[in-house]
């Protein structure tokens, strides 16, 4: 008799009922699908990542099937952390149980957030390569950012954050578009001469606070960033980007512009915050690169919601 596919799950047992309940209704649905399924805990800050670095070590013969992280865009991102600092030779395939505020990386790659449409992307199992960055060695899916949008991230009131969810970033940042000094960050990509920004967000998906689109030829396969300069410094300017990103013309806004690269640094006042995917993961100044091995992703059966080049 076949031996059923194993899968092992990093979540969060303290979230709230609804989360839990969720989850709940995944997994009942993969168990239906024929899957063994072990939940693996966490109980601190820094768990997901090491609990996803142990199961990725292990010898091939003991390593589940799949690994699957069930959380927002911080939890997921600490794992992948895990599995890049695993030194596995083979890629670990992971997919994901999106259960945050915004939910970033289930937009990117087109996964509708059903307990339904979870389980057959996770039970189909097709795995796609993706290239993750790194600040100063903090590895991050999405984007890393220093400027307005870090500081952001660093004051918003995850309490706040429980309650409203999403709407705590804006309350955030109409607080900050006060209280901001706007210094000026310099930023140097693959070695060419220094730019002077307001703010700048290393892209690596093209959607950025859940689906506004930020940088529209950005790929997760593909092993390059697009970095996003905003070049105009003040509170005006700060308000007319934010509304530019809401409505979908930040493309069409003076002062920004796209420039792809593989190798950014920036520098600014000395230990400003460094955002990746939502989460503080450093401060300046900073070195951001790519990871040297592609990580494996699940994804939907869906043709690929990146555009082409």
């Amino acid at each position: 008799m076949t031996a059923p596919p194993r899968l092992a799950i990093i979540f969060n047992p303290i979230a709230g009922r609804r989360r839990r309940g969720f989850l709940e209704d995944v997994t009942d649905r993969l168990t239906a699908r024929g899957w063994a399924v072990d939940l693996k805990p966490t109980r601190a800050r820094g768990d997901a990542e090491s609990l996803a670095r142990a199961i990725a070590a292990l010898p091939n013969m003991e390593r589940p099937d799949l690994l699957a992280v069930a959380g927002g865009d911080g939890t997921i991102g600490e794992a992948i952390n895990g599995l890049i600092a695993s030194g596995s030779a083979e890629p670990m395939p992971f997919g994901i149980i999106p259960m945050g505020t915004a939910n970033v990386l289930a937009a990117e790659i087109g996964l509708d957030v059903t307990a339904e449409a979870i389980a057959a992307t996770l039970d189909a199992r097709q795995a796609r390569p993706i290239f993750v960055g790194r600040a100063n060695g903090r590895a991050f899916a999405l984007m890393a950012g220093a400027g307005f949008d870090a500081h952001v991230v660093a004051n918003v009131d995850s309490g706040l954050k429980r309650r409203i969810g999403k709407l705590a970033y804006v309350w955030q940042a109409l607080r900050q578009m006060l209280r901001f000094s706007f210094p000026t960050y310099r930023v140097s990509i693959d070695g060419g001469a220094p730019i002077d920004v307001a703010s700048v967000i290393v892209a690596k998906g093209h959607y950025y606070g859940g689906r506004h689109v930020l940088a529209p030829a950005a790929r997760l396969d593909a092993p390059r960033f697009e970095i996003c300069l905003f070049e105009q410094r003040g509170r005006w300017h700060a308000l007319r980007y934010a509304l530019a990103l809401s409505l979908g013309r930040l493309a069409r806004a003076p002062g920004f512009r796209i420039v792809a690269g593989t190798h950014v640094t920036i520098n600014g006042p000395v230990d400003d915050p460094v955002q990746g995917d939502g989460d503080i993961i450093g401060h300046l100044p900073v070195t951001i690169d790519l990871a040297p091995a592609a990580l494996a992703l699940v994804m939907p059966r869906a043709p690929s919601p990146w555009p082409e080049g």
